[in-house]
């Protein structure tokens, strides 16, 4: 499965951007499995298993004034 169709049906809370994001810098972002024309594939299990343990930003450490 493509990220575009992965963040459709199972990692909606995830922007695509952010997949491709975290594709790109993030080690611990599953590889793919296969290809479709240019576009990667990967395991659904994967991806999940990868936003449940996926690092989040700490709340409250912007403090603007």
């Amino acid at each position: 499965m493509g990220l575009r169709e992965a963040h459709q049906h199972h990692l909606p809370d995830i922007t695509i951007a952010a997949l491709r994001y975290a594709r790109a810098n993030d080690r611990t972002f599953p590889g793919p499995v296969d290809k479709r024309g240019a576009e990667l594939l990967y395991r659904v299990g994967d991806l999940k298993k990868w936003a449940r343990n996926r690092p989040r930003a700490a709340t409250g450490t912007t403090d603007l004034d």
